[in-house]
C-alpha cells in the first residue's frame, strides 16, 4: 500500500507546492486525498501522511498546519523514518514491518499498537515497502527543495551514480543534469567524482592500516546504515572504520569549497542519507537530500522529459568511482587502484563483502569470533548496495546491469587516469608535481587527501 499511497500523496503536495498554493490550500488538499483514500486511510493517517510529504513530523491535530509549525520546510533530518498511526497497525495481521527490522526499531504491544524508537532504527526503509496499511512514512524534502531553487540561484546537485537506469535505459548523466538546469539548479555532477577522491584515500588508509595483511579495515564510508550498525551494535570494531567521509559530504564540501554560497542537494536512492546529513558532525555541509521518486515527481509536475534532453560535456567520474553504487564496487575500486599505487601492497588485499543488514551482521558476528580473514570490509545495508536502496526507481538487478555499463563506458578506468581528479586537486591546493601514478605514500596526492574535505 505504501507504494501506491505515497507517490499520490507527494505528487499532489509538490504540485500545489511547484504552483505556489500549498500553504494556501493545504486543506482543500487534505479533502481532496481523504476523499481519494477514504477506504483505505483514517483521516489522521492522511493528515499526517502529507505532513510528512512536507516534511513535518506527525501529530494529532485536525489540521495539518499548526502555529506550531513555523514552516513547512524543515529540510533534513536525523529521523526521516515516522510513524504516522500506531492504531492502524490493529487492522494488520501480518505486522511484517517487524520482521523486516533487524534492530529492533519497530515492535508491537499485546494489543497490537505499533511502537517505533527512532534510535534503534537503522533507516534501510524495509518497513517502508513492507507495510500493508501505511502506518509508517519517510519524510520528504520535496517542499524544501521547491523553495530553495525559487529562492536561490546558486543549487547544485550532487547525482549518486546509482541513478544509471533509474530514469530509463538510454538517460545519460549528461541528460540527466540538462533536465536539473531546466528546472531551477545552476549545475549538477557526478557524486562518483568524489568517490574516486574516497578510493585513493582509502588506498593510503588501507597501507598505513594493513601492514602484515592480517590487520583490517572496515570500509564502505557511503553506506550510512552499515556505519550506524557497528557503531551501535559492534563498538569495539568501530576503531577499524575508514575515517573517510562519504562521497556525498566530500563533495558537498569540495562544490562549497569553490563557491561558499552554494546549496548542494544530495539525489539518490537512500533514506539513511537524510539522516546522515543532519549529523552534528556534518552540519551545514549537504542542504537537502533527496530520493529519485522525488526527483521524478519534481521532473513530471514540470512537465520535463529526461529522454529529450540535449547532451553538454561534463565532469566525468572514473569508473571505479561509478561501481561504488552496487555491492563489492567498493573493494573492486580500491583493489585497482591499490595495484596502480603501491602494486606489492595490492597482493596482500583480501576484500570481503556483506550484502544487506543480515549479511552484514553475519559478518561482524564473524569478524567478532576470529573468523574472517579479510583484510577489506566492505558492507551495504541494502541488497545490491545502493542500487536495492528505497528511494530506487527499478529493481537492484536492473540497476545493478546499468551501473556496470555506466562504468565501463567511462574514459578512465581508475581515479588516477582521471585529468578532472588532477584539475580539482590543483585548485584545492597547489600541486604541480601530481603524476598520473604515484609510487610513494608521502606524495602531495596523499597530503592534500589529508585535507578536510574528505575526513
Amino acid at each position: 500500500m505504501y507504494n501506491t499511497i505515497r507517490p499520490r500523496i507527494l505528487y499532489h503536495v509538490a504540485k500545489a507546492a511547484w504552483e505556489g498554493r500549498l500553504v494556501q490550500e493545504h486543506t482543500k488538499l487534505c479533502n481532496l486525498l481523504n476523499e481519494e483514500f477514504k477506504d483505505k486511510l483514517t483521516k489522521k493517517q492522511v493528515i499526517n501522511q502529507i505532513r510528512a510529504a512536507m516534511g513535518l513530523n506527525p501529530h494529532d491535530s485536525e489540521q495539518i498546519l499548526t502555529p506550531y509549525d513555523e514552516t513547512v520546510l524543515m529540510g533534513i533530518d536525523r529521523n526521516p523514518i515516522v510513524l504516522t498511526d500506531s492504531a492502524a497497525c490493529l487492522h494488520c495481521n501480518e505486522h511484517t514491518c517487524e520482521a523486516k527490522c533487524p534492530s529492533g526499531a519497530l515492535s508491537h504491544d499485546q494489543e497490537g499498537y505499533l511502537h517505533f524508537d527512532p534510535s534503534r532504527c537503522l533507516l534501510d526503509g524495509d518497513c517502508l515497502t513492507s507495510c500493508s496499511k501505511a502506518s509508517l512514512a519517510e519524510k520528504a524534502q520535496l517542499v524544501a527543495l521547491i523553495s530553495l531553487l525559487r529562492s536561490s540561484n546558486s543549487v547544485y546537485a550532487s547525482i549518486a551514480p546509482a541513478f544509471a537506469g533509474q530514469f530509463g535505459n538510454n538517460i545519460t548523466f549528461a541528460k540527466l543534469r540538462t533536465a536539473l538546469l531546466s528546472i531551477g539548479f545552476k549545475e549538477a555532477v557526478e557524486t562518483a567524482i568524489a568517490a574516486d577522491f574516497i578510493t585513493i584515500k582509502e588506498v593510503f588508509e588501507f597501507d598505513e592500516h594493513v601492514k602484515q595483511g592480517n590487520e583490517y579495515m572496515i570500509t564502505s564510508c557511503c553506506c550510512p546504515a552499515w556505519i550506524k550498525l557497528i557503531e551501535t551494535k559492534y563498538p569495539s570494531l568501530a576503531d577499524n572504520i575508514s575515517p573517510s567521509v562519504s562521497p556525498m559530504i566530500a563533495s558537498a564540501r569540495i562544490i562549497k569549497h569553490f563557491e561558499p554560497t552554494a546549496k548542494v542537494v544530495f539525489i539518490g536512492p537512500c533514506i539513511a542519507k537524510k539522516a546522515e546529513a543532519a549529523l552534528p558532525e556534518f552540519k551545514g555541509e549537504v542542504d537537502l537530500v533527496l530520493t529519485f521518486p522525488e526527483l521524478k515527481i519534481i521532473f513530471d509536475i514540470a512537465g520535463i522529459n529526461v529522454a529529450n534532453q540535449p547532451e553538454q560535456e561534463t565532469l566525468a567520474a572514473s569508473g571505479c568511482g561509478r561501481i561504488y553504487a552496487r555491492t563489492g564496487g567498493v573493494s573492486q575500486a580500491v583493489q585497482k587502484t591499490l595495484a596502480s599505487i603501491l602494486p606489492e601492497k595490492a597482493k596482500i588485499f583480501k576484500p570481503i563483502q556483506a550484502d544487506g543488514i543480515p549479511d552484514c551482521i553475519k559478518l561482524l558476528n564473524d569478524i567478532i569470533d576470529g573468523n574472517c580473514t579479510a583484510n577489506f570490509i566492505e558492507g551495504m545495508a541494502c541488497r545490491g548496495g545502493c542500487v536495492g536502496g528505497p528511494g530506487r526507481i527499478q529493481n537492484p538487478e536492473i540497476g545493478t546491469e546499468q551501473v556496470n555499463d555506466f562504468s565501463k563506458n567511462s574514459s578512465y578506468k581508475t581515479p588516477l587516469e582521471n585529468p578532472r581528479i588532477y584539475s580539482i586537486l590543483n585548485l584545492l591546493e597547489p600541486a604541480k608535481q601530481l603524476q598520473p601514478v604515484m609510487k610513494e605514500k608521502n606524495s602531495v596526492m596523499a597530503q592534500i587527501l589529508s585535507r578536510q574535505e574528505f575526513k
